[in-house]
């Protein structure tokens, strides 16, 4: 894959944003607050993040950056990084019975969870969040600001 594509980009930001939530699960296991879902929040700020040094590095070491490159890289990371951790959860919840119970117990809606279950709203979360935070991203990374826009299309009129 070459450095400037929006593959490897993606990937290599979904990487590193697998790396920042698997940590930060593995810190709050440790100290006990596993079980806190307000703490949860902070997995948006590692996403956000991973989306904007993610699109930050295509836009430098690419030269047609566009605004798709950069949500698509942006949605890539996300994606990436979203799967990547559902499946560690996964095999989580599978090799810690006593944990999935736990969530079952504290859980408005645990009776109808299971590892499948909490795996695929894993990924719905973070490849929705990951949607709204590459927009957000590309309107601070936006190549044209609307003047620059209107003169580009009143240029192109005037050619033809």
């Amino acid at each position: 894959m070459k450095k400037d594509s929006i593959e490897y980009n993606g990937i290599r930001g979904g990487i590193a944003v697998f790396i920042g939530l698997v940590a930060y699960f593995l810190i709050m296991k440790a100290v006990g607050l596993e079980h806190n879902l307000e703490l949860r929040a902070f997995n948006l700020i590692i996403m956000g993040g991973g989306v904007f040094f993610s699109v930050k590095s295509i836009k430098e070491k690419n030269e047609d950056f566009d605004y798709f490159k950069g949500i698509g890289t942006g949605m890539l990371t996300a994606l990436s990084a979203s799967l990547a951790f559902a499946i560690f959860i996964f095999i989580y919840l599978m090799s810690n019975p006593e944990f999935m119970k736990e969530i079952k117990d504290v859980e408005p809606f645990g009776n109808y969870l299971n590892a499948f279950l909490i795996s695929f709203i894993i990924i719905m979360e973070g490849t929705g969040s990951g949607f709204f935070l590459s927009y957000g991203v590309m309107q601070w990374y936006k190549k044209k600001t609307p003047e620059e826009f209107l003169k580009a299309q009143r240029d192109n009129k005037d050619s033809k």
